[in-house]
């Protein structure tokens, strides 16, 4: 008998994942939106506070920072701690004034599944250069995601591949079952860094190779971009592994 392991990973945007009695949900459902009246009310009301708090502009007009808060049942927040400390040093103007603002909103739209408030994760791109003087009404930032090796639309499944193909899991054989949450920046020159694993698995030399695969891996995106500027963009993947005896 021998053990096999069976892999899944499962991509998302980003940027936190909650395990609790009470379902959180790491994005919001389909058609349903984080703010009453939707992204437009949401960066109307921004720049609103913005002028009515006399906050002040980033002095650095390229800052841009993906803001992520966690919207409970109730409408009240809960600001979410970015695990990237570099990101948050680069653009920490964007990042205060996003936590800053949120303070006073009042719109959060709690999510629902089943006729029942649910708590979600919600994400804003933060582009401060265009919420002071530079606001126009109906203001939404044209955002489009990273491609990988320009693939086209199932590009995240070609990395995928690509990337257990480089796994050397014949090291490794055990009976049971855990997560490794694993995130990575794909910078605007398209390259992969940052990776690092947000959720471990306890056995550190299998950490290490998971870390070192992502290393190893390449190829170059396509990189983000808001109103066709390139920016840093955040992944987090979650990959869970399950032993199988034969």
């Amino acid at each position: 008998m021998k053990n096999k392991l069976l892999i899944t990973l499962l991509f998302v945007f980003n940027f936190f994942i909650v395990q609790s009695q009470t379902q959180i949900l790491e994005r919001y459902p389909d058609y349903q939106l984080p703010y009453k009246g939707g992204y437009e009310a949401y960066y109307k009301d921004f720049h609103d506070i913005i002028v009515d708090k006399k906050l002040q502009p980033c002095s650095n007009k390229n800052e841009i920072y993906q803001f992520s808060v966690l919207i409970r049942p109730d409408s009240s927040i809960q600001f979410i701690k970015d695990l990237n400390p570099k990101i948050v040093e680069s653009n920490k103007c964007a990042h205060d004034l996003a936590r800053e603002v949120a303070k006073y909103q009042k719109g959060w739209n709690p999510a629902l599944v089943n006729n029942i408030n649910q708590s979600a994760v919600a994400r804003f791109m933060i582009f401060p250069d265009d919420l002071f003087s530079n606001y126009r009404e109906g203001y939404v930032p044209i955002f489009t995601s990273p491609v990988y090796n320009n693939y086209g639309d199932d590009h995240i499944v070609r990395f995928r591949k690509e990337l257990l193909a480089r796994f050397d899991l014949r090291r490794f054989s055990w009976n049971d079952i855990f997560t490794v949450e694993t995130e990575f920046t794909i910078t605007k020159e398209g390259k992969l860094e940052d990776a690092i694993l947000t959720k471990k698995t306890g056995l550190e030399e299998f950490d290490r190779m998971i870390l070192l695969t992502f290393k190893g891996m390449k190829k170059k995106w396509t990189p983000a971009s808001i109103n066709g500027q390139p920016i840093d963009f955040r992944y987090r993947l979650t990959l869970k592994a399950i032993t199988d005896s034969e």
